[in-house]
């Protein structure tokens, strides 16, 4: 159990455990954001063929109803179902073959047929190609080049001209976006990583009930595996960016599996989200001269940060707050992540502060202008 609300949590634990189902589970989390409870639930399956999927359905069906009676409280189920095997031995980290996320409602209306059946008929699933006739084709590789070093000293040294205008102009230079405009009281909130069960839809509900708009970086894998969380994204009005297929570091992979992982990302976040991202956000911030030509190419505009509070690291929110809004000026990125609770909290009250100091909270376009 991972989340803040231990007591919701048990009782999660229990109902599966009265339902069959304890020796499945490999994580429960429950958490809220003051309006909204959500939960994730991570299971085992040992999932193998097209025929794998009534037996996955079956599982989640009867999951979903062990939960929601027992928690009535919960307002929606996030479920992730990891292929359990001789090797991994069902340990967390493996990737997903089902997940799903389901609303209290969604659940209350649910016909009384099968758990396979109603389950199939949920507008928010995903079952992974593994189960599927189709295999798609994997990342390429260049096993004749060596991964380049990363950047020199004499490298960053050549790119501060163009960081500095950047910073001075507040425009893209060289591909490259520091800083939005200096002469505009505006600064632009974005996120990376994900899309996360349980945060990601806490998230969304926070930034509606705010009013903002942000840009939200995501991971093209994570994408594939949680579409109904990306278009979520898309549909609450914000945009969608590009942080790599796997969430590795760019500039260590050869020129072939470069492309490949910005375009395999760029094709994944647009077919799950239905917006195509104008963006790059390199994970960890590497990133070198082959990193903004791969991504150039493909109309991307690689984006820096001006403020990175380390909101990852498990700063408490006092901390978190105070190192956010001391860094801000005009034109500033602010870059957080989906997966963070303490971000949850810090947010109404950083984005009303921002308000009252006349700032404009916006997204990367509406920092450029466009």
């Amino acid at each position: 159990m991972s989340g803040a609300l231990p007591a919701v949590e048990q009782r999660v634990a229990d109902a599966l455990r009265r339902a069959g189902l304890g020796g499945r589970v490999v994580r429960i989390a429950v958490d809220s954001n003051g309006f909204l409870t959500v939960g994730a639930l991570v299971l085992t399956y040992p999932a193998a063929g097209p025929q794998a999927r009534a037996g996955l359905e079956s599982l989640v069906g009867s999951a979903l109803r062990a939960v929601f009676e027992a928690v009535p409280s919960l307002d929606e189920l996030d479920v992730t179902v990891l292929r359990s095997g001789p090797r991994a031995g069902g340990k967390a980290g493996q990737e997903p073959v089902f997940t799903a996320a389901v609303s209290q409602r969604e659940y209350r209306s649910a016909t009384s047929a099968a758990a396979e059946e109603w389950v199939r008929s949920l507008p928010r699933t995903w079952v992974a190609q593994s189960v599927s006739p189709f295999t798609p084709p994997p990342l390429r590789t260049d096993p004749g080049s060596s991964p380049p070093p990363l950047r020199s000293l004499a490298e960053r040294a050549r790119e501060l001209p163009d960081r500095v205008r950047g910073f001075v102009s507040g425009r893209v230079v060289g591909g490259v976006l520091y800083r939005g405009s200096p002469r505009r009281r505006a600064v632009a909130l974005t996120f990376d990583d994900g899309p996360e069960p349980l945060y990601t839809p806490l998230l969304l509900d926070i930034l509606d009930r705010l009013g903002v708009r942000a840009t939200f970086f995501l991971v093209g894998r994570r994408a594939e595996q949680y579409p109904y969380l990306a278009r979520a994204v898309v549909s609450a009005g914000h945009e969608v960016g590009n942080h790599g297929y796997r969430h590795v570091s760019l500039p260590g992979l050869s020129e072939v599996g470069l492309d490949d992982e910005l375009r395999r990302a760029q094709r994944a976040i647009e077919q799950s989200a239905g917006q195509r991202p104008a963006y790059l956000r390199p994970p960890g911030g590497r990133y070198d001269r082959r990193v903004v030509k791969a991504a150039s190419q493909l109309d991307l505009v690689t984006v820096l940060w001006t403020d990175g509070p380390g909101d990852y690291t498990g700063l408490d929110p006092e901390r978190l707050k105070v190192q956010l809004l001391s860094r801000v000026y005009s034109g500033g990125i602010l870059l957080l992540h989906q997966g963070t609770p303490n971000t949850l909290k810090v947010l109404p009250e950083v984005v009303s502060v921002l308000r009252r100091l006349g700032y404009q909270v916006t997204t990367v376009s509406g920092l450029l202008g466009r």
